[in-house]
């Protein structure tokens, strides 16, 4: 995992994720695509005050 905090955000590179199976070239990642699609999907719990330090919405009340 590599943080780049000016842009509030994380790069994650997966060592032998696809055992083998995926490309060599980071430039032409389809199946990093994939990985990210799905972590973009995720729901993710932040705290309110965690959130209302990086400038987010709070959560709805259910």
């Amino acid at each position: 995992r590599f943080e780049l905090p000016n842009l509030n955000a994380l790069n994650f590179l997966l060592h032998g994720a696809l055992d083998g199976g995926g490309t060599l070239s980071l430039k032409t990642d389809a199946q990093g695509k994939v990985f990210s699609t799905a972590m973009l999907r995720m729901i993710l719990v932040i705290p309110d005050d965690r959130a209302a330090a990086l400038g987010l919405p709070a959560a709805p009340v259910p």
